[in-house]
């Protein structure tokens, strides 16, 4: 019989056999301590068993831990499989799509993205990311800034920034004494341009020497042997080298369709240049509202800016603003910043931010570090300004320390133009656009070339101008961007035609091409570091280089002592980039000797960039 016991007794034993059950799942044992003491009904024990019950829940907790971190344990152990690949989210993909593509992620090593639409072998139309070098610390923006500051700084032509003559004066205070327009000084500035000023334009003539032609299979030999000296297969790569009249001295794959890399900026600047005119400027204009006060310099009123997308717009040239307002009397603006049009900026399409950067620039009190860094280059432009637009007083204020144009109202943008109703105050011009598009070959910079390419119908405009202006056959060409980002096709014959079109229409403005393209060995840029030696100076070119693609390029003029100016082209396919460099250089110096040794061209970098005979008229 079991073991019962009387009265409260019985209750210990069926509290105890209740420990017993519990204690068995949990796999805890109870002590012989803790059994005589439930069985034990003594009083001196109950608060033993009180302690015993908080230990036992205690215990039960600790046990629950260990055992779920073994089962974690174990988890870990087990050897990971395979990730699997997941699609991107669609909100990182958004980001791309949004306004219009313009560049707002960033990748390694600080490069920003671009969406760029290129169409492939396949005559299909794709959307490509792309890397897209930033404005700052980089050679192909930096370059262009110094570039374009010595331009400015030795310009002779007419002041970038003209300030309107009728004053915007409220009616009760004294009217501000605005400058005077330029007009027979700036007349005068620029017919200063002498020939003894600059070396006379290197004109490429179309007539050959009579001296016996070099034999084609030596030149493909050459050419040949460079590639096969470096490990390369000929059969994927072309060449080609005419005269300016189109005889062909060499060609190998000269009808065969490769990727030109940044050779394609060429074809944009001949399409920009035949549309736009060499001496075109990009003008931005200002505009107000309201009336000045000359007691407090401020300009009761909003300040309009009208834009029409002048690439080569950064930091210097809105201090150059800042600065000329500052000059009549203007120091503040009470009301809004209202931009309109196409406006760029630093290297920025984005109206909205280019609206706020270009407000920042204004006031030094809220420069970024590329404002400050951009000060010393006012400066120089601010000096050439007053050197080519006044030759004494002009009745500008003088002004002390960084220019300073304060705006208390809100930064609003408008694709729309309407100027109905405003007074026109200031206008911003540009250097001429044959100078434009020389710092932009010289640096290849793809964000202007872009941005050009859209000012005269984007890259469907550039391919329809080469197959009706200059013959191109469908098959040996397909433009996908003005830039050469992205599968572009051309031929090397066809690009050898781009270039003997260009020379002709440079002709014909009494321009020379290395007043478009990088002077080889002289000009800071993609050039500045090849043919240092005795070619110095004979190779008027454009490069091209796109690793994703496995694409190099050479095409450009070079100047013979008895065949005179060849035009060649060099299109490479492959992944070893800097040695298509070597192999490029070292083709063209074979054909330069055998044409009779390097003729380079007067040159000099120093000087103003001259006006075609049309530009030069329109000033007088």
């Amino acid at each position: 019989m079991p073991l019962r016991f009387e009265g409260s007794g019985q209750e210990r034993f069926d509290a105890l056999s209740k420990i017993r059950i519990k204690q068995s799942v949990m796999c805890v044992q109870p002590s012989t301590l803790e059994c005589l003491a439930l069985v034990r009904g003594n009083t001196k024990n109950r608060g033993t068993h009180r302690m015993l019950t908080a230990f036992m829940n205690s215990r039960r907790v600790i046990s629950l831990v260990i055992t779920i971190s073994l089962i974690g344990g174990i988890a870990a152990a087990k050897p990971h499989g395979r990730p699997s690949q997941k699609r991107k989210p669609a909100l990182r993909t958004a980001r791309f799509n949004s306004r219009g593509g313009s560049p707002r992620a960033r990748g390694r090593a600080g490069l920003k993205y671009n969406k760029v639409r290129v169409r492939g072998r396949d005559g299909r139309w794709r959307w490509k990311r792309v890397a897209i070098r930033t404005a700052s610390g980089t050679a192909h923006t930096a370059g262009v800034y110094n570039f374009l500051t010595s331009s400015w700084s030795t310009a002779q032509s007419q002041p970038g920034l003209n300030y309107t003559t009728e004053p915007l004066v409220s009616p009760q205070p004294a009217p501000v004494q605005p400058s005077t327009q330029p007009g027979a000084d700036e007349r005068a500035a620029n017919s200063a341009v002498q020939p003894a000023d600059r070396a006379a334009p290197n004109m490429v003539s179309n007539a050959v020497s009579n001296t016996p032609g070099v034999p084609v299979n030596t030149l493909v030999q050459a050419y040949v042997d460079s590639l096969e000296s470096r490990g390369f297969n000929s059969d994927n790569q072309g060449f080609i080298v005419e005269t300016l009249d189109g005889q062909v001295l060499a060609s190998h794959n000269g009808d065969r369709a490769f990727n030109p890399a940044s050779v394609v900026k060429v074809a944009t600047s001949l399409v920009a240049i035949s549309k736009l005119g060499p001496d075109y400027r990009f003008r931005t204009s200002l505009y107000t509202n309201g009336t000045v006060d000359p007691a407090t310099g401020t300009l009761h009123g909003s300040l309009y800016l009208q834009g029409t997308g002048d690439p080569a717009f950064f930091n210097e040239n809105a201090m150059l603003i800042a600065d000329q307002l500052n000059r009549n009397g203007i120091r503040a603006v009470d009301g809004n910043l209202i931009v309109q049009g196409l406006f760029c900026f630093n290297f920025s399409t984005a109206r909205e931010a280019a609206a706020k950067a270009f407000r920042a620039a204004l006031n030094p009190d809220t420069w970024t570090a590329a404002a400050k860094a951009a000060y010393p280059r006012f400066l120089s432009m601010k000096y050439a300004e007053e050197r080519a637009s006044s030759t004494g007083d002009s009745g500008a204020r003088p002004v002390v320390g960084p220019p300073c144009l304060k705006i208390s109202g809100q930064t609003i943008t408008d694709s729309q133009v309407g100027t109905a109703g405003l007074r026109l105050l200031a206008v911003h011009t540009s250097l001429p656009l044959v100078r434009v598009l020389k710092g932009l070959n010289d640096f290849s910079n793809n964000w202007m070339a872009t941005v050009i390419g859209s000012q005269v119908g984007g890259p469907d405009a550039v391919e329809r101008f080469l197959s009706t202006e200059v013959g191109l056959k469908d098959e040996e060409l397909r433009i996908a961007t003005a830039s050469g980002l992205g599968t572009n096709l051309v031929s090397p014959r066809a690009m050898a035609l781009i270039l003997r079109k260009l020379i002709a229409y440079l002709n014909k403005e009494r321009l020379g091409i290395e007043e478009l393209l990088p002077v080889a060995g002289i000009d800071a840029g993609t050039l500045e570091k090849r043919f240092t030696d005795v070619y110095r100076g004979a190779v008027v070119g454009k490069t091209g280089t796109l690793g994703s693609q496995g694409a190099s390029a050479l095409a450009g003029v070079a100047f013979t002592r008895t065949r005179g100016p060849l035009v060649f082209v060099i299109f490479n396919k492959g992944r070893a980039i800097h040695a298509f460099h070597e192999a490029q250089d070292e083709t063209i110096r074979k054909v330069i000797t055998f044409c009779g040794g390097p003729a380079p061209i007067r040159y000099n970098t120093n000087v103003a960039p001259r006006l075609s005979p049309a530009g030069a008229a329109s000033q007088r």
